[in-house]
């Protein structure tokens, strides 16, 4: 493993993982206590055969035992919205709000053609040195990114357990990423280490994944004929009413005689009361490199198009600092206008509509359906209604909020950033100041 090679790489790992695992299939079964079965798995193979048979009649609970540590070393943006949808792993990416990714370089498949390589690092090296001339006018990294394109390098760490980790591997291999070469060949990387440490295990699986998605999906690519340029609009599809009665009268099954806000925010078994409650959006127009700050949020049902879907989209966000620039947003939209011609070569090429992913640019409009329980709502704007969060993100949370304050006054009325919900800020020297301008702003938002 080389610093600099691009791959998934298993950085650490459970001490004799596989021994944990199978003594999770031996509890259940034979007598002694925890610690004497796990002193007597002392035959490797024995432990590994016993897991693959338990794993093999269904009973997949015993490999959570076994936890994980992973390098995503170079791989593309592409890779990152790909990997970060799978909500029992954790991850730390690299963050595109505070790192300089000029010098990041790009991955594009040897599935292009020579020809199509050359179009796209000719392109590519175009919307870097856009990027750059953003940077140099004073425009912030996370709004100069918008321009850059999904092939762009960058580097993960992930964490989950094996369980977690072959159906990520099963996904990348056998199900909708073995059409995308760059997931599919890492995808084998992570099967070939992880089969060191139990072998032929992910196998027992394949047969769980869908090798067609054309029978589902529509894949059909299409050429653009106009560019958009849009801002998001959200729609409260379903959610809710008149929540504080029922509130109240959950609260006397945990022991109070009613529920308490300021309660709640100490105490987990009042705050548990809040996920019983509901509500769905509908998001259009959110931009396709922000899209990762929302999936982070892991306590949601969030729906999206596909990602060979994506690349048909031809509504752009710019951002509101370049807009304010006449030479940089005619910057911009010229890069945008060099990109769909260059989308509409390909598609007129028939290029394979899995590779177009890596003509898409950051500043790509996607539509999104999330169904957010209150507790998660609650989280959401502890942190997104911040001014630190970043800006399209703040934006779309603080409309939802104000939505939601207008469906179920009483439910939402403590909602807001963390200086507004609990009193003071935790950002420390990163503190905006302005906790008597956030309270007046979400004291009277309408």
């Amino acid at each position: 493993m080389k610093q600099n090679e691009s791959g998934a790489f298993i950085l650490s790992e459970t001490k004799s993982g596989e021994r944990i695992s199978s003594c999770g299939g031996r509890i259940s079964t034979r007598p002694g206590t925890a610690v004497q079965l796990y002193k007597s798995a002392t035959d490797k193979s024995k432990n590994l055969n016993l897991v693959s048979k338990v794993v093999s009649s269904g009973h997949k609970t015993i490999l959570e035992h076994h936890n994980f540590n992973i390098a995503f070393n170079n791989v593309s943006i592409f890779v990152e919205q790909y990997i970060i949808e799978f909500r029992l792993a954790s991850f730390t990416i690299k963050s595109g709000r505070y790192v300089n990714f000029s010098k990041a370089g790009f991955n594009l498949p040897d599935e292009f053609t020579e020809e199509q390589k050359n179009v796209l690092k000719n392109h590519y090296k175009k919307m870097f040195k856009a990027y750059d001339k953003f940077v140099a006018a004073g425009i912030p990294v996370e709004d100069a990114r918008f321009i850059l394109p999904y092939g762009l390098k960058t580097n993960i760490y992930m964490s989950c357990n094996a369980r977690e980790l072959i159906h990520i591997i099963c996904t990348m291999i056998y199900g909708r990423g073995k059409f995308y070469p760059e997931i599919f060949a890492l995808g084998n990387q992570l099967k070939a280490q992880l089969d060191e440490r139990y072998p032929g295990l992910v196998e027992t699986c394949k047969h769980l994944y869908s090798d067609d998605l054309s029978n589902v999906i529509s894949i059909n690519p299409k050429p653009c004929k106009k560019i958009e340029y849009v801002s998001h609009k959200i729609l409260l599809v379903s959610g809710n009413v008149n929540s504080k009665p029922a509130l109240d009268e959950f609260a006397k099954f945990t022991g109070y005689d009613k529920f308490d806000f300021k309660t709640a925010l100490k105490d987990d078994k009042q705050a548990k009361l809040l996920e019983h409650f509901n509500y769905t959006f509908k998001v259009e127009n959110f931009a396709l490199i922000i899209l990762k700050h929302y999936t982070r949020h892991r306590m949601q049902a969030l729906s999206t198009s596909p990602i060979v879907q994506m690349t048909n989209v031809n509504k752009f966000v710019i951002p509101e600092t370049i807009l304010a620039n006449e030479e940089l947003k005619a910057e911009f939209e010229n890069c945008i206008k060099q990109n769909r011609k260059i989308y509409n070569s390909f598609v007129a090429q028939k290029v394979n509509p899995y590779l177009l992913i890596y003509t898409t640019p950051h500043a790509t409009a996607i539509d999104f359906v999330t169904t957010v329980n209150a507790r998660e709502i609650l989280h959401l704007c502890n942190l997104r209604t911040c001014t630190r969060a970043q800006w399209e993100i703040r934006y779309l949370i603080t409309d939802m909020l104000r939505i939601l304050k207008k469906h179920d006054k009483d439910m939402f009325a403590g909602f807001g950033p963390s200086c507004y919900t609990f009193g003071t800020c935790p950002e420390g020297r990163m503190c905006c100041g302005k906790q008597l301008e956030m309270k007046e702003k979400f004291d009277n938002m309408e």
